[in-house]
Formats: structure tokens, C-alpha cells, sequence
């Protein structure tokens, strides 16, 4: 039996650890991802000795903590090649902000994909719901028959820490808030992400959308390839580093990539997978909102792309912060069995293949 999170397990050594003053950058506060340490260590420990073989059977509302094993390195093989059937036959586009879209109104709970932290050091929420979110949208498109329901990112993060929003989170607490305790969708706890809401009477709901998670435990450019490959299969990545985004520019195949500059204790996730005349691309999502400007193939200003290079540049200083995790998300399902039926979304305008 999993131990569940309550208040009165926290110590006062667990909740002092996080209470540091915000650093600001351009109003953006840039170190709310905690450094792994003794106790987080200890988390995530714990999280890997429940980890069950990929494709164990579970039942709902008990997702699981995974085995990076061979099934799934064949099933992560398997969903590659059929995400890069879809682009190179134009059937579909994977990419989740255009899922959303052109998502029915009978698919979606909103139109919401991501939030701006604001003055909360958030972002270990944030990173952990996006990628919960960004999952689901490529899941959808590709035949499941989920509802998008968007999450609230304060709550679950700020249970993990005993109901506080002072100080950040580390990677490994996060991640098992996400499996344990589930996300909250902004219909039942609102939209505001600055103060924790009433939830107490959403427990239940928020076990309706718990993430099984599966750590990667690695570094360097080992960590950069399985990135690369688990964004290839339409999954999204969580994950903290000190290496900062400093702003975006334009590269030689006309793509907006990141500019890596400064340091940061930040948390943000990977997702979306691309190759332009032979460059491999991942999608990376920050929470500081519009602060990369949107180019001529219409993405979000909240994200960027970056190449293999810059990637390995970019998780150098992951191992600081714990084990990034792979999202595979839980959600409510329409039973329609006309939703089973794959969606056919344009690719965006402008789109370079």
C-alpha cells in the first residue's frame, strides 16, 4: 500500500529546508526548484522500490511508479515509429498546442494550456501539470478517448509541502504528489494559481487524474537521448536544472530555438518532437508566460525548441535536482465510441518539416 501525504507527517525540519527568500528575474521568480537532497533522496528511493514492469496491469485510481525495463524500451520503439508515420504522411499533427486548438468543444473541459507562475515559486507544479496535460492532447490525438480536463498546478504542489506556497519543491515529492495524490481540474478548484483553493472536497476527483510516472535516471548525454526518444513517442518530460534560458532566436533551418545563458533553481518540461532537413528538436515549455515571441509557425510564446546540442547543454545540471520523470497521464474517458476514431489536426501554417 502506497503511503498517502497528509500535514501531520511533516516535520519541521521537512517544511524549514524550503522557506528562502523568491530571486526575481524580470519579475519571474527563478528558484523554485529545490536541490535534491537527503530527503528527497529518500523520496525517491522509496518510489523506485514500488516501481512495477512497464506494462503491468493496474487498477484505476492506483497509476503506478514504472520501470524504465525492456517492454517499455520496445513500446517507447513502437510508439516512435508510428508518431513519425503520422508527420511524414501528413495524417495528423502531435503537436499539443494545436491539439487544443482544433479539439471539439465536447473533448475539452477548456481551452487553457498553460499558466503563468507568477509570484509563486511554483514551478515543479506547473512543470509536473503541463507535462500531465501536454501527454493527454497528443493521447487524444492519436485515438484515446480522454476528455481534456486542465489542472489547477498550486494545488497538488503546495499539498506536497504541507499546504504551504513559501519556498519551492524538489523533483522527486513532486512526482509523487503526481502519483499519489493526483491533479485537480481548474472546473472544480478555479483558475487562480497565486493562492491555494478550497479542495478538500475534490480528493476523490483528483484521483481521476493521477500520473504513473517513471523516473530517468540519468545524466548528461545519455539523460539528452532519452528525452529526445520519450518526446519522439508523444510523452512529456518534468524535470529541474540550474542551466537558465536567457531568451530565443531563429537557427539556420528558420526554427525558434533557446538561448541558454545565466543560472536558475527552476523546474519546466519537455515535449513535442520535430526533425527539420535532418535536426532533431524537442519541445520545452516554461511557466514564466509569453516571453518568447511566436514565429511564423504560430507555436506559443511560452516555449522554445532545442536541438540535440543545446538539449545536452541544457540537462547538464539536471542530476542536481533528482531524477526527471516521464508523465503517462490518467484521465476521464467519453465512452463515445465514435471519439475512438483518430482526429485528423492540421499541422500549423508555415510548418517546416
Amino acid at each position: 500500500m502506497k503511503r498517502k501525504w497528509h500535514m501531520s507527517n511533516w516535520t519541521l525540519e521537512q517544511m524549514n529546508r524550503r522557506r528562502f527568500e523568491p530571486e526575481t528575474v524580470e519579475g519571474c521568480i527563478i528558484n523554485g526548484c529545490v536541490p535534491i537532497d537527503d530527503y528527497a533522496e529518500q523520496v525517491f528511493e522509496e518510489l523506485e522500490s514500488e516501481a512495477v514492469a512497464f506494462g503491468t496491469l493496474w487498477e484505476k485510481g492506483v497509476m503506478p511508479v514504472l520501470k524504465m525495463d525492456d517492454a517499455f524500451r520496445q513500446w517507447r520503439k513502437e510508439q516512435i515509429e508510428q508518431c513519425k508515420a503520422l508527420v511524414s504522411e501528413r495524417i495528423t499533427c502531435l503537436l499539443p498546442w494545436q491539439v487544443l486548438k482544433h479539439l471539439p468543444g465536447e473533448r475539452k473541459k477548456s481551452g487553457r494550456l498553460y499558466f503563468t507562475q507568477g509570484g509563486k515559486p511554483s514551478c515543479m507544479g506547473h512543470a509536473d501539470s503541463f507535462a500531465h496535460h501536454s501527454t493527454t492532447l497528443q493521447l487524444i490525438a492519436r485515438g484515446a478517448p480522454f476528455v481534456y480536463n486542465p489542472f489547477n498546478p498550486i494545488v497538488t504542489w503546495a499539498i506536497t509541502k504541507g499546504g504551504s506556497t513559501r519556498g519551492g519543491q524538489t523533483v522527486a515529492e513532486m512526482a509523487k504528489g503526481a502519483n499519489s495524490i493526483g491533479h485537480f481540474p481548474e472546473q472544480l478548484v478555479g483558475t487562480n494559481n497565486q493562492s491555494v483553493p478550497s479542495y478538500k472536497n475534490h480528493m476523490d476527483a483528483a484521483l481521476e487524474y493521477q500520473s504513473a510516472i517513471m523516473f530517468l535516471n540519468f545524466k548528461g548525454k545519455q539523460l539528452a537521448d532519452e528525452i529526445i526518444q520519450s518526446c519522439a513517442a508523444g510523452l512529456s518530460v518534468a524535470l529541474g536544472n540550474s542551466t537558465a534560458v536567457s531568451g530565443c532566436t531563429t537557427d539556420k533551418n528558420g526554427v525558434k530555438i533557446a538561448v541558454l545563458r545565466g543560472s536558475w533553481a527552476h523546474a519546466t518540461h519537455f515535449t513535442a518532437y520535430r526533425i527539420v532537413n535532418g535536426t532533431e528538436y524537442v519541445g520545452w515549455v516554461n511557466s514564466h508566460g509569453s516571453r518568447y515571441k511566436t514565429s511564423d509557425e504560430g507555436e506559443p510564446a511560452d516555449m522554445v525548441w532545442m536541438s540535440r546540442a543545446i538539449l545536452e547543454d541544457y540537462v547538464s545540471t539536471a542530476s542536481g535536482y533528482g531524477s526527471p520523470y516521464i508523465v503517462f497521464p490518467e484521465s476521464v474517458f467519453d465512452l463515445d465510441i465514435s471519439l475512438y476514431v483518430k482526429l485528423r489536426i492540421p499541422f500549423p501554417d508555415n510548418w517546416r518539416f
